[in-house]
């Protein structure tokens, strides 16, 4: 196969023709932010041969259609928010920002759907759904700045994923350009379908590496009157996943979201809010956010929450502000990282009901290694969200200790049925731990379905696994 090629000045204008001379950037024009996401570590970040900004799919669909002619990698860019480097360009290629399509073109309150194009922000979905009486339940904590193709992208999960799945299970039907630049509807608006291979769920979580996604159509929930916010706080992380498993069980409650935040880290939030969440003791806390249709139901969860948790680890449990406390957990790692700034954040997920074999575990590790962490996450679907730093160790014996530190823990992730990422991906930066870790016919699969889906390899190249 034929190395990548250049954007030539030939390629540059034929880009021009199809998007016009105010939406293209090259060379010093290109601003820093588009060689990074919000989590590419600094040796992976890298400035893209050229920016292109698309008014609509027929537009990608040209360019793509270019690129694979030429052999230049095209990598898809939403909100940037990403944290594994995943909308970083290789090989100065092109940069497709999808800025410009982000309309929200149709809601339907009675059969309960939303259309939206792939840079609609989430939280702009969520708002039309909500001015219908209605839930959209892709619910990420970057909400304000994401946008949904990014979310389908990384197959996001989110606050509300306990109740109502991840962000594929709020696809109904994508629009997506194919490495040969042509537009395919997949999916439908059905609640069942047996027509062939699932596709939209292939690519939901493909990272752009597959298609490009320039329209969906996503599922909407009916909105509760009544929603209520909770904060358990426990004695240890251990009692606090316990009460979890317990709530989980019991199925009567059927919480929107669990939430855990670490002591330190909500310390650490209240410091950096000027706002008081605990009310008198403090501890390891979970975020329990309910829903109910009247003030009868409403007590009948409140009362089988009180029952379910009162354990001897227990100690508080009472409604909290749910903007405040969301507001919080929406931002958790922003004040430690602010002191903290070396630090590795993991995004794991394990079975729910390992999720206290896999703390013990990883508290063990932090003790012997004598690092420090900070800890959140959706653990009512077993994502936990982490955040390790040196904490009181010079940082030459961090940088050295660290690989076998991260080796040990994805090791236990693994040996417990999780895998490295239950939502941010793999991108650039969890490439090397996935190939490591990865079942070699697993690789194989997913592989041949790259190769026939992209021949020219030209999608997103470098993200996930290599090609042979």
């Amino acid at each position: 196969m034929k190395p990548y090629q250049p954007v030539t000045p030939a390629i540059l204008s034929a880009i021009t023709a199809i998007v016009g001379a105010g939406h293209i950037l090259t060379g010093s024009d290109i601003p820093d932010h588009y060689a990074r996401d919000e989590g590419t570590p600094p040796h992976l970040c890298q400035i893209p041969g050229v920016v292109v900004y698309p008014a609509d799919a027929g537009q990608v669909a040209a360019i793509v259609r270019l690129a694979n002619q030429e052999r230049i990698p095209v990598t898809p860019r939403g909100g940037g928010t990403g944290l594994t480097g995943g909308a970083v360009a290789r090989h100065d290629g092109i940069l497709l920002d999808l800025c410009r399509l982000n309309r929200i073109i149709h809601v339907d309150r009675k059969a309960r759907y939303l259309i939206a194009e792939a840079a609609a922000r989430t939280c702009d979905i969520q708002q039309a759904a909500r001015e219908n009486g209605l839930l959209y339940a892709g619910d990420p904590c970057s909400n304000d700045d994401c946008v949904i193709g990014g979310n389908i992208a990384t197959n996001a999960g989110g606050n509300m994923a306990v109740k109502y799945g991840v962000t594929s299970d709020q696809v109904y039907q994508l629009e997506v350009v194919t490495a040969q630049g042509k537009i395919v509807s997949l999916g439908g608006r059905l609640k069942k379908n047996s027509t062939g291979y699932a596709l939209t769920r292939l690519i939901a979580g493909s990272e752009g590496t597959l298609g490009i996604v320039t329209r969906a159509t996503l599922k909407l929930q009916p909105l509760a009157p009544i929603i209520k916010n909770y904060l358990a706080v426990f004695s240890g992380l251990n009692a606090a996943l316990t009460s979890i498993n317990t709530v989980l069980a019991d199925g009567r409650v059927d919480p929107i979201s669990l939430e855990l935040l670490d002591r330190k880290t909500l310390l650490g939030l209240e410091d950096y809010l000027k706002k008081s969440f605990f009310r008198q003791k403090t501890g390891d806390v979970v975020i329990i956010q309910t829903e109910a249709g009247d003030e009868t139901e409403v007590r009948q969860k409140h009362d089988r929450l009180q029952t379910l948790l009162a354990a001897p680890g227990l100690l508080d449990f009472f409604e909290t502000n749910g903007e405040e406390i969301w507001q919080a957990r929406r931002m958790w790692g922003k004040p430690n990282s602010l002191k903290n700034p070396v630090s590795i954040s993991e995004d794991f997920v394990v079975p729910v009901d390992a999720i206290d074999s896999f703390v013990q575990t990883l508290e063990q590790l932090i003790s012997e290694f004598q690092f420090d962490f900070r800890i959140a996450g959706h653990v009512g679907d077993g994502n936990i969200h982490l955040r390790v730093q040196p904490g009181p160790l010079p940082l030459d014996v961090w940088e050295k200790t660290l690989p076998l530190f991260q080796r040990q823990i994805y090791a236990a992730v693994y040996q417990l049925g999780g895998r490295l990422s239950g939502e941010h991906g793999i991108g650039l930066k969890r490439k090397a731990s996935l190939a490591a870790l990865i079942d070699p016919v697993e690789l194989e699969l997913m592989q041949a379905l790259k190769q026939a889906f992209d021949p020219n390899r030209i999608l997103n190249p470098g993200k996930i696994f290599d090609l042979p």
